[in-house]
């Protein structure tokens, strides 16, 4: 894990998005690659939430984020609510296609716009560079952009909300 970028919605108008990073020295652990300050960090502030949105987050992030807790402290995150916006996007309520965040921002013209990220990138993280963990930023940071927008469009055919 190397970092978990958050955009709340307060009164219905996204905010800044910022960033949990492993290259903080907050949540630094005892190698380069050592995520479990940040996995602590990133569950204590998704529980902070009454109710957190993701896409693929209940199939990938969680279940990712769980299996770091549960290894280095023996402890799962337990948000509030949590709604997976990826599944109005293709079954239950629309049908446009791939499912893909990118896919859904093209096909709803979401004023805002995913960035490209190169896979030598990530691997390039796990050794340190700070150029390519700031480009893994700006991505994660624009996706929860993305995110955001795609809540209020896709909002009107949620239904329910569970944890």
């Amino acid at each position: 894990m190397f970092c978990c970028s958050f955009c709340p919605i307060i009164d219905g108008q996204p905010h800044k998005p910022y960033t949990f990073r492993l290259d903080d020295p907050k949540y630094r652990g005892r190698t380069l690659t050592d995520d479990s300050q940040l996995a602590a960090a990133v569950a204590r502030e998704l529980e902070r939430y009454h109710m957190i949105v993701g896409w693929n987050s209940k199939l990938f992030d969680l279940p990712f984020l769980n299996a770091r807790l549960s290894k280095v402290i023996g402890q799962i995150c337990r948000p509030q609510f949590h709604l997976d916006l990826m599944y109005y996007a293709g079954g239950c309520s629309l049908r446009i296609g791939s499912k893909r965040l990118d896919n859904v921002q093209r096909f709803l013209r979401l004023s805002t716009a995913k960035t490209p990220i190169e896979w030598d990138d990530w691997s390039a993280v796990a050794t340190g560079d700070k150029a390519s963990m700031n480009r893994v930023v700006q991505h994660c940071e624009a996706d929860v952009k993305v995110l955001a927008e795609a809540y209020w469009r896709l909002l009107p055919n949620v239904a329910n909300i569970h944890r």
